[in-house]
């Protein structure tokens, strides 16, 4: 029988799942994991350390590697990567380790890191095939390179609820590379709700918290068990993600908040013992979040003995100043607000802590002022995730939405710059009617070619974009400025297509009928009005989020 394996890939901690049979299952790669103290939870650290540019040890090993060379983590690239998640998703040639004068990207790390990581899956479902196979065994193998036998050819991987199309991409790719032939991706509040254990068997709304070590995930689930509606037995049970929001804010963010605050209490050399600090941070923010801790401060530690005091109660004036928990309710309020026609906030049965980063202290404290202590839980916060997507990987059921919008760059002639034609609403549901939009353009006398670029426009961590509806019905938007423009994402330059006839004045000559099929593609149907001629039908533009 077919293992389904998933993985949970945070930008400070991965974890990995299986599913038995009847339940899934977080499992504990020995030779990988550093775990968790509080929960004893057994997570493996996202980093690599690169022996050359295709050897590299990942996990608990290159963290005890780091923690040994001198100078190893002091800002520039170095053998040692951490957080190429985050770049990954966004620019994945760019370079984010280097071994001697080769340089490594997002994309090569991420590759040898899942590569790393598959194998001892592999290696685990042996031994527990074989447990007579000893450790040396399976030292031996890796050092000769046998051939993986048993490899993972079924995953599940997680992706933040407002990443980008390109990320899901970059992660396809790369499973394909090293052999997995099915592979799924799944938004994390969505395998939150799947994995943490509350009663799945009536219908639920469920809000998911998911603040990890680099994104804040907002999101509100919906599921649904089929027997309930006049299904049958068997029928596999349902969940949909009615609304999601999220943002790049999370541990890292606050462990540089800690190193500058740390900085401001230095007498001197600021810049130059800025990296040694912020290396202690993430160790001196779980101190002072962990609610056992008996001790009200904790320390980093300088060269010569000397300590630098952090008290917690400056930890909670901090994460109050820099506005963490102001974000934290304005997020909320812009995803109710998304949902409203759906559900009201007193219809959601239960809010789901997920995400090392909601033990913060006071975070989950401003979600029970919202919501009431009975309805906020929180025993799951880092396996709910990996284990929900295993679920998914065997058979649940789940109704997507699009997360973004998506829109079409046109030109416009009176204002001489490029502005956004929304196309795609977020929130919107797939499979879509055929057609669920059309459009109609206009050419220019002479033109005989025709383009059509599709945008993907995110949020990048603002409530809400200044779309402007025009006398044609349509919605646009113009970026303001340099930060507004990183949420757009192009997806394509648009295949340049011909027409039989060049532009013969400023009529509509086009016509296009859009759809989203069940796969997420967005699907167009073009029609040339002038020769009575479909030029393109239902043709596959891009894939959507």
């Amino acid at each position: 029988m077919e293992t389904h394996w998933a993985i949970d890939l945070g930008t400070t901690n991965t974890l990995v799942a299986k599913w038995v049979g009847t339940h899934a299952v977080t499992v504990t790669l020995d030779e990988l994991v550093d775990y968790e103290p509080a929960w004893h939870t057994p997570l493996i650290p996202s980093i690599i350390y690169f022996q050359d540019t295709q050897r590299a040890i990942i996990g608990r090993p290159a963290l005890a590697a780091k923690e040994i060379l001198p100078g190893i983590d002091l800002g520039t690239l170095n053998p040692l990567a951490r957080s190429f998640k985050k770049t990954l998703a966004r620019t994945s040639q760019q370079a984010v380790a280097q071994v001697g004068s080769d340089t490594i990207s997002a994309r090569s790390c991420a590759t040898v890191f899942l590569r790393e990581l598959l194998d001892d899956c592999g290696d685990y479902e042996r031994l527990h095939a074989d447990p007579n196979r000893t450790r040396m065994q399976r030292l031996m193998r890796k050092l000769t390179f046998w051939r993986r036998e048993g490899q993972v050819t079924d995953l599940t991987m997680t992706v933040p609820v407002d990443s980008y199309e390109p990320y899901r991409a970059e992660l396809y790719q790369i499973t394909r590379k090293l052999g997995v032939s099915r592979f799924h991706t799944l938004d994390e509040p969505v395998a939150a709700a799947l994995g943490y254990g509350v009663d799945l068997t009536d219908e639920k709304h469920l809000m998911v918290v998911d603040f990890g070590g680099g994104t804040l995930d907002l999101a509100i689930v919906k599921t649904h068990n089929p027997q309930q509606s006049g299904g049958k037995e068997g029928d596999q049970r349902r969940a949909k993600l009615i609304a999601g929001r999220g943002m790049n804010l999370g541990g890292e963010t606050v462990d540089n908040w800690l190193a500058d605050l740390a900085c401001e209490k230095l007498a001197a050399h600021q810049t130059a013992l800025r990296p040694i600090l912020l290396s202690q941070a993430e160790t001196v923010k779980k101190d002072l979040s962990n609610k056992a801790n008996i001790a009200d401060s904790s320390f980093f530690l300088l060269q010569g003995g000397s300590r630098i005091e952090v008290t917690r109660h400056e930890f909670l004036e901090l994460l109050n100043t820099k506005g963490l928990y102001r974000t934290l309710e304005t997020l909320t309020e812009a995803l109710l607000d998304d949902c409203k026609h759906d559900l009201d906030e007193s219809e959601i049965d239960a809010v789901l802590m997920v995400g090392g980063s909601t033990l913060l202290p006071g975070v989950r404290d401003l979600f029970e002022r919202i919501f009431g202590p009975q309805r906020v839980h929180y025993w799951e916060p880092f396996e709910a995730v990996v284990k929900g997507a295993a679920v998914f990987g065997a058979g649940y059921t789940v109704d997507q939405i699009v997360h973004h919008d998506y829109a079409i760059r046109v030109y416009n002639d009176a204002q001489q710059r490029p502005e956004y034609e929304r196309l795609v609403r977020r929130g919107t549901s797939y499979p879509t009617p055929n057609p669920f939009e059309t459009r109609y353009y206009a050419v220019t006398e002479g033109q005989q070619f025709f383009r059509l670029p599709i945008c993907e426009v995110g949020y990048a961590g603002r409530t809400a974009l200044n779309w402007s509806r025009r006398s044609n019905g349509n919605e646009y938007w113009v970026p303001s400025d340099a930060e507004e423009a990183e949420c757009v994402i192009a997806l394509n330059e648009g295949d340049t297509l011909r027409m039989a006839r060049p532009g013969q004045g400023s009529q509509a000559r086009l016509r296009i009928d859009f759809s989203i099929d069940i796969n997420r593609y967005l699907c167009a149907t073009i029609h040339d009005l002038l020769v009575q001629r479909d030029l393109r039908t239902e043709e596959r533009v891009v894939k959507l989020r």
